[in-house]
């Protein structure tokens, strides 16, 4: 293997990041995405909210922010994935902190959409209101060139794959539909991260690698995987048939949303020397290991002091993690990927045939509403134009 360096050191995550075949690109340069689960305890003005979620890309958790990420630095990633951002709140100090410092952010959508209670709700759940709601968000993270993507979260279990699968592909239409309304000559990818069980995954990606790209169709797919515990291997852990098995699916580009299985021992991280190898750089573009921070789950890399609650401490597993990246990050590009990249713009996937298990098809609830409201109340309207323009007017800016 080459010790010739590849981008040792971080640099400012001002290109944007598109996806072309079934990889993701920086320029004309392919971008594997090195990442880590990032999601801060509350501070002392959210102890009072139990249950709602951290934003950590707000003002108030800005210094924390600029502490942590010099954790990530020192690990080698260049991206984090976060769970919770508020649209009512600002954001763009931190984005820019981050852009600066190299790390790219992979937002989450539709966080609050929820399965409904009986079948008959499959439309009643994808309203206006919900999608102006996170059109807010898209709107603000589709200014900073450090955002890698949107994800739409897919919490839905196996009962929800009809009603709740067709929702998403939903999300993702409409959300490609209002990007390319406010930025047309930037795409920033759409995609999802089934959360299916380990035997309807492959139909999942499937589903949402199917059709036509207008037609809610995913720009990329994030799958979790926790089948690599401790010391393993490609064939072992069941990774080598994972590959084998989307290579025959789909062409979509892939990214493992969560990676990490702890088996009550320090992790050895074996597994990242192989999703960035040609083993799987032929079908996945990297990934999100899990995770910076500790939360009692035994999971974080990074340990809480017990005495203030506050101190970070590095621990066994972050230096092994540190270490795998290191080995990765001296790898020349060929010793990284050596597949050729596989078309997806013009491959047309079938959709996974329904059955007892697999309810949805390519029917999709329709846009609950008008572009022109939408954009009404998104965006300011141009100097001379009311709020009573055709919705023809009002598209073309």
């Amino acid at each position: 293997m080459s010790n010739l360096p590849f981008h040792p050191k971080p640099i400012p995550a001002s290109a944007l990041i598109t996806t072309r075949g079934n990889a993701f690109w920086r320029n004309s340069e392919r971008f594997f995405v090195k990442g880590i689960c990032y999601s801060p305890r509350a501070n002392n003005d959210e102890r009072g909210n139990l249950g709602t979620p951290v934003d950590p890309l707000c003002d108030g958790h800005l210094p924390e922010l600029e502490q942590d990420m010099d954790f990530v630095l020192d690990l080698g990633l260049n991206s984090i994935s976060i769970y919770h951002i508020d649209h009512h709140k600002s954001h763009a100090k931190a984005m820019k902190y981050l852009e600066e410092k190299g790390i790219y952010v992979m937002a989450p959508l539709f966080a609050n959409l929820r399965a409904p209670k009986v079948h008959s709700e499959s439309c009643t759940i994808y309203d206006l209101d919900l999608i102006i709601e996170n059109f807010r968000l898209v709107h603000e993270m589709a200014q900073h060139p450090n955002t890698l993507g949107f994800i739409i979260g897919d919490h839905g279990d196996d009962s929800a794959t009809g009603i709740m699968s067709q929702v998403w592909r939903a999300c993702i239409r409409d959300t490609k539909a209002f990007l390319q309304l406010i930025q047309p000559t930037r795409r920033i990818p759409v995609g999802v991260s089934p959360r299916h069980s380990l035997s309807d995954l492959h139909r999942s990606i499937q589903y949402f690698s199917a059709g036509e790209s207008d037609s809610g169709r995913a720009d990329f797919c994030a799958n979790q995987c926790y089948s690599w515990a401790g010391p393993s291997s490609f064939q072992v852990s069941g990774w080598k048939h994972m590959v084998e098995l989307i290579t025959q699916t789909t062409r979509i580009p892939m990214l493992l949303d969560e990676y990490g299985t702890s088996i009550g021992r320090k992790r050895p991280w074996d597994e990242v020397s192989c999703l960035y190898s040609p083993d799987m750089t032929g079908v996945y573009s990297g990934g999100f290991a899990y995770t910076l921070l500790e939360a009692g789950n035994g999971y974080g890399v990074v340990k809480f002091d017990r005495d203030t609650g506050r101190r970070r401490q590095k621990g066994g597993d972050y230096l092994n993690l540190k270490k795998r990246f290191a080995a990765v990050n001296q790898r020349s590009p060929i010793d990284t990927a050596t597949e050729e990249v596989r078309g997806y713009e013009d491959w047309i996937g079938e959709f996974p045939v329904r059955d007892a298990r697999w309810s949805a098809g390519g029917e999709v609830p329709s846009f609950p509403g008008s572009w022109e409201e939408v954009m009404q109340q998104l965006l300011p309207l141009p100097h001379g134009r009311t709020q009573g323009d055709t919705e023809d007017e009002i598209l073309i800016y």
